[in-house]
């Protein structure tokens, strides 16, 4: 196989961001579309592609090798085993699924039919991030003691108009699981495994909506470290996210994807001098539309790990971490306790 051909699944906002990366690379094709309604088909026969209004036809095509899924959260998961069982590999947006139990449904059913499953999780191959990971690897910020990842955005009743959007049945939860996963993620992806987390989940604005729209966390590490949550949809207009990472040698803050500052004891790193940019990583976040430079990485990503046969670089257990996270700080808030893990 020289090239990797898609089918994607639910062609909304997100899934034409996912089609258009598709599109955009050199190793992969985009052979089929599934919707849910007729008024797709233009949009797909506009890019030279099969349309299909059951996902599940789609599947049985021959030539797809693997499928992008950009439906509701809380259709991932049968979605992907449906995927998997027709021998399709794999990539999900995130969350993976509303459910640990769906979420490990679908890992599993990949596992079973030999299909590599992969989840967006764009933010890990932000530049800031993988220059953190290096700086961490080389110990410029010595023994990690303590982070906090910070989600502080503002939603207003159109984008919740979505009758998706804000419901435990199809989005697993509300500001914390939809828009606030990427940078808690981040801390995962920096931290390593959780042991134990309390949270607080409250809808103070949104009454319009069933879940939380704002949650606050705090949480313990394997390794000893502890680290802060925040995540809301409250903000007017819409600040920012933050990841903070301070260790005994150093400290750094990204805002925004971009690196607002860092310091380290042994001095200046060039690496991050070059990327070092505070005015875009103060700019407002108002919009929830997306910069496709990353998800483009990830992509190019998956595709090489089915062209050279390795798993991807975010896998479905991954993926599975920050998901069982979140849904521990639903438990902690529900039941008012520490939950461990």
């Amino acid at each position: 196989m020289d090239k990797v051909r898609f089918g994607l699944i639910g062609c909304g906002s997100i899934g034409k961001v996912h089609a258009r990366i598709i599109k955009s690379l050199p190793n992969a094709e985009l052979i089929d579309i599934a919707g849910r309604s007729d008024k797709r088909l233009a949009y797909a026969e506009g890019l030279g592609c099969g349309y299909f209004l059951d996902y599940r036809e789609m599947l049985k095509d021959p030539e797809i090798d693997a499928v992008a899924i950009c439906l509701p959260s809380g259709d991932h998961s049968q979605a992907a085993i449906d995927a998997a069982r027709a021998g399709k590999h794999v990539i999900c947006e995130k969350p993976i699924s509303t459910t640990v139990e769906a979420a490990q449904a679908m890992v599993d059913a990949c596992r079973e039919e030999g299909v590599k499953l992969g989840v967006i999780f764009q933010h890990r191959f932000d530049e800031p991030i993988l220059l953190l990971k290096k700086a961490i690897r080389e110990g410029k910020l010595g023994k990690l003691l303590w982070g906090s990842a910070k989600t502080i955005w503002y939603r207003d009743k159109e984008y919740y108009s979505n009758p998706w959007r804000g419901t435990w049945k199809h989005d697993g939860g509300g500001a914390l699981i939809n828009q606030s996963i990427h940078y808690i993620d981040l801390l995962i992806h920096v931290f390593g495994d959780v042991k134990s987390v309390s949270g607080k989940c409250r809808t103070l604005l949104h009454k319009e909506i069933e879940t939380e729209d704002t949650g606050l966390a705090h949480l313990e590490f394997t390794s000893g470290a502890i680290a802060t949550i925040e995540g809301t949809t409250v903000a007017y207009p819409g600040l920012y996210a933050e990841l903070s990472v301070f260790g005994d040698k150093g400290s750094v803050i990204i805002r925004n994807d971009h690196l607002l500052a860092y310091h380290f004891q042994d001095g200046k790193w060039d690496e991050f001098e070059s990327i070092l940019n505070p005015q875009k990583a103060n700019e407002l976040n108002t919009s929830p539309e997306v910069d496709e430079t990353s998800h483009i990485r990830q992509y190019e990503d998956f595709v090489e790990a089915l062209l050279e046969d390795r798993p991807p670089l975010v896998t479905g257990d991954e993926a599975m971490k920050s998901l069982k996270l979140i849904k521990g700080i639903y438990q902690s808030s529900e039941e008012k306790r520490e939950v461990t893990f």
